[in-house]
């Protein structure tokens, strides 16, 4: 089995740590060790840092994930890597202590967040289902961050749907809404399927899945999955548009510029205008979930907290010009 991975010392947390000091945590460091922050000889490190990064914010920031993952414990998983059969109900059942935990329903990976305007190598994106480890799927199973239902599977299909049709969750990151695409399920039958999202499904929206609802005496019903879309730790989402925030430099702010601004496909150059204050909102049409949504960016002047010799001086130049 793969080695062990301790997800809050990547992190940089203790066991105790809150959501809120997880998502803070992960802010800070995925700035750190984001690739483009690099030389490019040394990306290719990086990049797995940050892909471990990712990984750990994945299991910690997600309820179900986490418990499942502080259940296995570090002695137990390598007790079984070494051969010694795991805790004691794993030894009773035979086979793969954790193929229990694989049978559990979580949500798709999380998307990076972080972003920084102006003067500096800017940054965005995000890793998918397919760049996590043996370690993370020999516990949450080999589809890694691809499977996505929900607490409700099961539940009756809207009022109008034939007797036999179910309902499920199906709970994606943002990228992976945005982008669409071929998507490998197990649904909870055990049935593993694929699914063909189209590129930019919003919150809600159905997809349905011929014959894999519940058997009837007239035949076996639909599974529709309801889209559920995951809260990102960059952007905000309504609708079909997205919200970001991006800080300025002061300088920028007064005298205009270019900046580039994070999108879900990459960052793009925006014209920031000459006298800019705190709080001016800017509108990038099709830039948003789908092409039909905006994304809206809200500018915020960052004042440096450490100023050179020559900036104080400058800065005090400009005050007594007031």
């Amino acid at each position: 089995m793969a080695d062990y991975k301790d997800y809050y010392k990547i992190l940089g947390v203790n066991k105790n740590a809150s959501d809120a000091e997880i998502k803070k945590a992960f802010k800070t460091m995925a700035r750190k060790y984001h690739p483009d922050m690099h030389p490019e000889n040394e990306k290719a490190t990086w990049t797995e840092k940050f892909k471990d990064l990712n990984e750990a914010y994945t299991v910690l920031s997600d309820k179900q994930k986490r418990t499942i993952y502080d259940q296995v414990g570090q002695a137990d998983y390598q007790n079984y890597a070494r051969g010694g059969g795991g805790n004691a109900r794993s030894r009773a059942t035979g086979g793969n202590p954790y193929q229990q935990y694989q049978q559990y329903s979580y949500d798709a990976g999380n998307g990076f967040g972080g972003f920084s305007g102006g003067g500096k190598t800017q940054f965005s994106g995000g890793f998918s289902g397919g760049d996590f480890s043996d370690f993370f799927q020999s516990i949450f199973g080999g589809l890694g961050g691809m499977q996505g239902f929900g607490n409700n599977f099961g539940r009756s299909a809207a009022s109008g749907q034939a007797a036999g049709d179910v309902e499920a969750e199906l709970t994606l990151n943002l990228e992976d809404a945005h982008r669409g695409g071929n998507m490998q399920l197990t649904i909870p039958n055990g049935r593993t399927v694929t699914v063909k999202l189209p590129a930019g499904v919003g919150e809600g929206k159905k997809i349905k899945l011929k014959g894999m609802g519940n058997p009837t005496q007239r035949g076996t019903g639909d599974l529709y999955l309801v889209i559920k879309i995951r809260p990102h730790a960059m952007f905000r989402l309504e609708g079909d548009d997205l919200y970001v925030p991006v800080t300025l430099m002061p300088w920028t702010a007064a005298l205009g510029g270019t900046i580039f601004v994070p999108t879900l496909d990459g960052p793009v150059q925006v014209k920031v205008p000459a006298g800019t204050h705190s709080g001016k909102k800017l509108k990038l049409s099709g830039k948003g979930l789908s092409s039909k949504g905006s994304l809206y960016i809200t500018l915020t002047i960052d004042v440096p907290r450490t100023l050179t010799k020559e900036q104080k001086e400058l800065f005090s130049r400009l005050a007594a010009l007031e």
